[in-house]
Formats: C-alpha cells, sequence, structure tokens
C-alpha cells in the first residue's frame, strides 16, 4: 500500500501475461468480480485494502482487454491474403534500410488488388525488395510515400520446433502484420500520401541530417558506431562491429539508454539556468527537449522509459516532494505498456527495465559491500575516490546481474569480461555522447562547423574500439550456453528480489502468519510441493519414455531420438540444396538452437539416411557446434563436392564413420533396438533415383511399439521390401520421400498397417504430398501428421501406448 502504483503497474503486466497464455473466460469472470466488488466496497464505505483489491483486479482486466486490442490492431486485416501473389498499395512508414542486397522498409497497407479485384486492407506490412540490375533501385523511396508493389504476400511464422524463433510475435511486438517479397522493377510511386505525419516526416529529416554531419570527416565505422551510440540506429554496423561490443558485453552502449537521456537532461537544464530560467519554465523546457529527443531515436522502449523517470524525478523536485525511484519505473512501465502493450514481450523492454530495476535494488548493497572491501586499501585510494569506484561498481555489477539470465534465454551467450569493459568505457562514453549532441545541434545551423567538432570523438570512438576488441579477444570473455528454463529465470529474479530486501517482506510476512496460522497448515504448504516435485519430476529432468521429434526442416528431415537410457541420436540434419544458398542454415537455424534447448550435449550417433542436401546438410552446424561420437551412412558416395566436405569434417572432428547395410543392427538399453533393412548389400543401380532407393530403412522397436524410417525410398526400394517379406506391423510411418507419389504405396501400407504417419515436408515445386498418397492413408484410417502443417511432431512412447504433440493446432 506504500506504492501503489508499483502494485497497479504488476497487475496491469499480469493481465497482459494472462491475455497472451490464457483462456479469456478466466479474465471476463475476474472482471465482472471486479468492478462489482470495486462499486461495492467504494460506495459501502470500506476500509482501503478492501477497496485497493477489487482495483488490482480491475488493472489486471485492463491488461488483458489493452493486450487483445493491441494484438487485434497488429494484426489488421492484411492476413487474409497471405500465400498471394498480388499487387500490394500503401504508404512508406519508415527509412528504408539496406540488408545485404535488399531493399528493406515497413509499409502500412491500404489495398490489394488480387484477381482483378480491389480489396481495402489494414496492418502494417515488412517489404523486401530485389534487384536484377542497378537500374532497378529504388533511389527516392523515403518515408510518405505512397507506392504500388507486386509480389507475394506471407503470414510470419509462428514457433515452428521447441526452442525455435517465434518470428510472428516477433514482428506482432513491432506492430508488422505481414511479410512481403517483390521485385524492384514492379514498385511504382504513385505521389505523397495524405496520411502522413508531418511531424515525423520533420524528425526524419532532422535525424539524417545530424546523422549525416556526424559521419561526415569520420571513418565509416567510427562514424556509424556514434550514430548508433546517439540514436539507438544499429543497421548500419558491420557485423564486425556488432561481435566486437556483443562478445565484450558493451552492446547496450549501441541503444538509447538512461545514460543518453540523463546526460541531455543535465546538460540541457544547466543552459537553461545559465539562460535565466526557473521553475516550471525550465522544467517545461528542459521536458520539450528531452522529448524531441526520445521522439528523434523513434520512442524506443529504453528511451521512453528514461524519459518518463527523468521527468518525473525532476517535477518531484520542482514540486518538493520526495522522490520515489520504484514508483518511476513502475510510472515508465505502465505508461509504455498502455501505449503498446505488446512491447513487455520485446526483447529491448525487458532487458531496459530489469537492468533498471536491479540497479535501483542491488545497487545499494552492492556499493555498501564495495566500499567495506576497498577501505581496507585506504592508503591506495581516498575516500572520495573510494566512493567514486564503489560507484560505478555497484552500477555496473547491478545491471549486469539484472541482465544475465535474459542475455543467455534470447541470445544463448553471456559476457564474462562485461564488467571490466563497462569500467573501461562508461567514463568516456559520457564525453562521445555529449560531444556528439553538441556537434549534431551545431550541424543544424552550420554543417561544416558541426562536423569539424566531431572530428574530436574520433580518439575517444577508436579507444572504445580497441578496448572492445581487447576484451573480446580473451578467451574467457564470451560464453556460448543452454537458455534457462522459465522456472530457472524466475527462481534466479526471486533471489535476487530477497537479496535486494524482500527478506524483509518476507520475515514480516511469516511472523504475521506465524500468529495467525497454525503449524499443521505450515507443514502442509511445504509437503505438497514436494508431493508435487516428487509426483512429475522437476522440471528439466530426464524421463523414462522414448521420444521421438520429427523436425520442422521444411522440405527435408530431421528426426531427433532421445532413448530412454539418455543416448541422443539425430537422423539426418535437414539443409538446403546447395543452388538456394548456403546449404547448412536449416543447421544453424533450426536444428542447432533445437538441441541447445533441449541441452543436448553430446550426440551418440548422427545417421545420414543419404546424401541429397535436404537431409545432411545442416549436419555441418551440428558438428560444428555438438560433439558427436559416431556418424553412420550408407555405404553410396556421390559425386557432390559438399557432402565429401561433411565427411571430411567428421574425419577431422575424430568422429567415427560406419556404413550400414541391411540385417545391421544395435542396441540402446535392454528393450530398444533398432534394425537396418534397407539397402541391400549390393546397392540398388540403374534406377529412378538411386540415391533416394538406397536411403537407410530402419526398424526401431521398444517394447511393444515399432516405428519405420524410410528416407526418400522409391518404387523399386519399396519392392524389394515387400519382396523380402521384410516388414511388419508397426505403429508410426514416416512416410517415404515426403509424401510423394508411390504406385505400390498401397500394397505396403497394408503390410504394416501404421496408426500413424508423420510427413516431413515444406513449400516445394515437387507437388509433395501427392494427393494419391494423402487418399491412401486416409482410406486407411491413419492419423496424419505434417509438418508442413503442425510444425514439429513431438512423440512420445513408454513402450505400451505412444501420444502424440505437435507445436501448432492440430
Amino acid at each position: 500500500m506504500n506504492r501503489p502504483l508499483v502494485s497497479f503497474t504488476l497487475a496491469y503486466v499480469a493481465g497482459i501475461i494472462l491475455g497472451r497464455y490464457f483462456s479469456p473466460y478466466l479474465v471476463v469472470f475476474l472482471a465482472v468480480a471486479a468492478v462489482l466488488s470495486a462499486c461495492w466496497n467504494i460506495f459501502s464505505g470500506q476500509d482501503r485494502m478492501r477497496v485497493f483489491i477489487p482495483l488490482l483486479l480491475v488493472f489486471l482486466v485492463a491488461g488483458w482487454l489493452a493486450y487483445n486490442y493491441s494484438l487485434h490492431q497488429a494484426r489488421g486485416s492484411i492476413r487474409d491474403y497471405s500465400g498471394e501473389s498480388c499487387t500490394l498499395l500503401g504508404m512508406v512508414e519508415d527509412e528504408p534500410l539496406w540488408s545485404g542486397d535488399d531493399l528493406v522498409f515497413m509499409l502500412r497497407s491500404q489495398k490489394v488488388l488480387l484477381k482483378g479485384e480491389e480489396h481495402s486492407v489494414s496492418g502494417r506490412v515488412r517489404v523486401t525488395l530485389t534487384w536484377k540490375e542497378k537500374a532497378e533501385m529504388p533511389v527516392d523511396l523515403s518515408y510518405g510515400q505512397k507506392v504500388s508493389l507486386q509480389g507475394k504476400l506471407y503470414e510470419p511464422k509462428g514457433r515452428r520446433n521447441p526452442g525455435g524463433f517465434d518470428y510472428r510475435a516477433f514482428l506482432e511486438t513491432r506492430g508488422i502484420a505481414a511479410v512481403f517479397y517483390g521485385p524492384a522493377s514492379k514498385l511504382t510511386f504513385l505521389g505523397i500520401s495524405g496520411e502522413l505525419s508531418r511531424l515525423q516526416l520533420a524528425a526524419f529529416k532532422v535525424r539524417n541530417r545530424m546523422a549525416g554531419v556526424l559521419k561526415a570527416f569520420l571513418p565509416e565505422r567510427e562514424g556509424n558506431m556514434l550514430v548508433g551510440m546517439l540514436f539507438g540506429e544499429r543497421s548500419a554496423l558491420d557485423q564486425e562491429t556488432e561481435q566486437l561490443f556483443t562478445r565484450s558485453g558493451i552492446s547496450h552502449l549501441l541503444a538509447v539508454s538512461g545514460l543518453h537521456v540523463g546526460l541531455l537532461a543535465g546538460a540541457i537544464f544547466m543552459m537553461a539556468r545559465r539562460t535565466g530560467l526557473r521553475g516550471w519554465y525550465a522544467y517545461l523546457f528542459v521536458s520539450l527537449f528531452l522529448f524531441a529527443y526520445v521522439y528523434l531515436c523513434g520512442l524506443k522502449p529504453a528511451a521512453m522509459r528514461a524519459l518518463i523517470m527523468v521527468l518525473l524525478v525532476m517535477g518531484a523536485q520542482y514540486w518538493d516532494r520526495p522522490g520515489d525511484f520504484p514508483t518511476a519505473l513502475a510510472a515508465a512501465a505502465l505508461f509504455t505498456l498502455v501505449y503498446h502493450p505488446l512491447l513487455l514481450f520485446s526483447v529491448s523492454f525487458q532487458l531496459s527495465y530489469a537492468a533498471t530495476a536491479a540497479i535501483l535494488f542491488l545497487t545499494p548493497l552492492l556499493q555498501e559491500k564495495i566500499a567495506a572491501f576497498l577501505a581496507r586499501f585506504a592508503l591506495f585510494f581516498t575516500p572520495s575516490q573510494q566512493k567514486i569506484i564503489s560507484s560505478l561498481l555497484a552500477v555496473t555489477m547491478a545491471a549486469q546481474l539484472g541482465v544475465i539470465p535474459l542475455t543467455a534465454y534470447y541470445f544463448r551467450q553471456v559476457s564474462l569480461a562485461a564488467l571490466l569493459a563497462n569500467i573501461l568505457i562508461l567514463p568516456v562514453m559520457a564525453l562521445v555522447l555529449g560531444l556528439g549532441l553538441v556537434s549534431a545541434l551545431l550541424g543544424l545551423v552550420w554543417p561544416l562547423a558541426g562536423s569539424l567538432l566531431n572530428l574530436a570523438n574520433y580518439p575517444l570512438l577508436s579507444y572504445i574500439l580497441f578496448t572492445a576488441r581487447m576484451f573480446s579477444a580473451l578467451p574467457f570473455s564470451y560464453r556460448e550456453v543452454y537458455p534457462p528454463r522459465f522456472t530457472e529465470l524466475l527462481l534466479y529474479y526471486l533471489f535476487l528480489a530477497v537479496l535486494a530486501g524482500g527478506w524483509r517482506v518476507l520475515l514480516s510476512a511469516y511472523y504475521r502468519l506465524h500468529l495467525r496460522v497454525k503449524p499443521f497448515y505450515f507443514l502442509v504448504a511445504f509437503l505438497l510441493p514436494a508431493l508435487l516435485v516428487t509426483w512429475w519430476g522437476l522440471p528439466g529432468t530426464g524421463s523414462s519414455a522414448l521420444e521421438i521429434v520429427f523436425l520442422d526442416v521444411g522440405q527435408g528431415d530431421a528426426i531427433f531420438i532421445r532413448t530412454p537410457q539418455g543416448q541422443n541420436i539425430l537422423l539426418d540434419g535437414g539443409g538446403k540444396p546447395a543452388y538456394m544458398g548456403n546449404i547448412d542454415e536449416t543447421g544453424r537455424l533450426v536444428v542447432v538452437p533445437f538441441l541447445e534447448y533441449r541441452r543436448v550435449k553430446k550426440l551418440d550417433m548422427v545417421i545420414i539416411s543419404h546424401p541429397h542436401e535436404d537431409h545432411y546438410g545442416g549436419l555441418f552446424a551440428v558438428l560444428e557446434k555438438i560433439p558427436v561420437k559416431q556418424l553412420l551412412t550408407t555405404a553410396e558416395f556421390p559425386e557432390t563436392q559438399s557432402y565429401a566436405e561433411l565427411l571430411e569434417l567428421a574425419r577431422r572432428k575424430d568422429i567415427s564413420r560406419e556404413i550400414l547395410r541391411e540385417g545391421d543392427m544395435f542396441k540402446a538399453g535392454p528393450s530398444l533396438e533398432m534394425r537396418v533393412l534397407s539397402p541391400p548389400s549390393e546397392l540398388f543401380s540403374g534406377t529412378n533415383s538411386d540415391s533416394n532407393n538406397n536411403s537407410l530403412v530402419l526398424h526401431l522397436r521398444f517394447k511393444e511399439v515399432s516405428f519405420l524410417f524410410t528416407g526418400d525410398i522409391e518404387t523399386r526400394a519399396v519392392e524389394c521390401l515387400l519382396e523380402g517379406n521384410k516388414l511388419g506391423p508397426v505403429q508410426i510411418l514416416k512416410v517415404p520421400h515426403h509424401g510423394g507419389y508411390l504406385s505400390n504405396l498401397p500394397q505396403f501400407l497394408d503390410s504394416i498397417a501404421p496408426r500413424a504417419a508423420v510427413i516431413t515436408v515444406g513449400a516445394n515445386p515437387f507437388g509433395h504430398p501427392h494427393p494419391a498418397t494423402l487418399a491412401a492413408l486416409g482410406d486407411r484410417g491413419v492419423e496424419i501428421y505434417r509438418t508442413d502443417l503442425h510444425g514439429a511432431v513431438i512423440l512420445q512412447s513408454d513402450g505400451y501406448s505412444w501420444k502424440v504433440k505437435t507445436m501448432l493446432p492440430f
């Protein structure tokens, strides 16, 4: 009750989370209960606490409503035309950026022309334009222009694999509903849109002019760095510089934060006092300048948080009221989330508020401990030096403690050199920002003078680069880690809360409960969670079940098998054909993130069903990142350079290779065995596709449940299996060749009588899965799971029964 705004903000945040993850019926019930209870308590003159609790429920419901309304607005109606080739009309919403050889910008959609019909639409679209010749480059594209585009519209993909990236949610937090790809040659300018904001147009022009002043006489890298530090604009930074900042733990310097806003506020406040402004006029003057700067930076979450907190603290001083930083932080969060509720799930919002909260609550404790330690070396440090050093160390340590688990969760990496690097760089950052802001402002009226003055930043920026390069080169500076689970994140932040003073609240609550609650109920409260943990096990602990995950890797195969004994097997690794670009992209973006999410420290077996890129391409990334004990392949060796490079990589990694043939068998424990049914010792030759027909066909049996993995076998290999009576009943079938047409598929299905079938398939020009394949499965009552429709298919079995879960709704 001492900080009601903090409680109301937490309730509002909880409502947003409820809106994302839980049923709306619960919230509707809470809404009715909260309104009725609040009205009754207010009008009946009840005490504050009885009014306070219903108000918390009101804020919770408000958060739920705000989330759902914001999500509805973000999705718009443009998604109704996903998957269609169409003409899209709309207004350019920001400054276009170069991404490699593509031009990317946001479009506020207005109309879609499809099959001769015009449809009004709503929703923001991320547009990517490509070109074949330089003459097609749209050099005049800028904010506010109305354009017509031809291409294809897509709905962004959600999370399709465990541990995968949720691209749809990522874009939705930025208010983007769809993505559009098209050629630059089909771009048509239709003039200036009447919907543009003159204020935003002016902001873009001012920022571009200031950026031009800052970059005029500096080398390209240093100039882009400075623009990133001042305006949070990182798109022009080269990949090497981004890596240096990330590995040394100073990437936060490239985001507009409290350091930027606080420095600017202090400078403007001093300027106001020098010009004779006092009281309300000085406060208004500073507020307008700060808002202009934050608006120029694009109203990013960290900048908005810093702006609101600075204004509240300055306002408290002006009105002679006691300042309260936790209340200011809560007010900033509440205002930001009312403005844009989806920001709660953005990485920048979470990192900004986690760092700030940790600084507010942990700095006093850390500063006290560090000061006590430095006091032992009084001969080396004066009291003022001790105060400065302890303050700098405490703030830096607190910020790092606040963001380390989130950094590990989102980026799967932590910097161990961040503390030292920040201590050496932060004092210099104040000079860089101050000099850069003065130069940019001067450049608005006298560009040459501003650019010349900014040259003084060159040695400071070089020092920052040198320090970042030095720390990133240290062997201990940077570590890749497994992403923490939700329960681990929760326990970590609960521990920080207790460390920051929460133990006093817990102790007080214990004493109050001790007087009112009998010891028996305390015993029940502790034993019940212990019983639940004993019954269900701790999150992330092992299981005695067999798990098989058919990953969604598009048009390809990647199947992960975890045996009851804890052995990890990967059957194929997905991949792209060489003509489509990097064949290992699927491994880097899908397979390795999945294995890291599951905390797979080593793979006991990696099996390649046959040497086609869509089955082995992703294994380059796997072998580079994950220790592998054994590589199992067929005897076939095609004349492809990439497959030879993969085998060479395995040799360099000291991974033993074994050739599998019909009749081979290996066991993983007493109840699980895998037999090789094909290819025969004399490989198929002269068929329509020898590589496909020579795929490994594996029969996995776990107690009374059987699985059949068929690779990409075609008609001839199926004939061989049928003729040799090698098949028996199986419960789960991995459908051959991504569901392609097989003339003898009906006989194949009759011989194995599967109850469920998984088709690993993605967008393709081959017509997979073939209608005849789907019909044959459907006629026999086989449950069909498809990775293109259902995402990853996760199958668990205790050896007597099985259950299937899919990443997308079935």
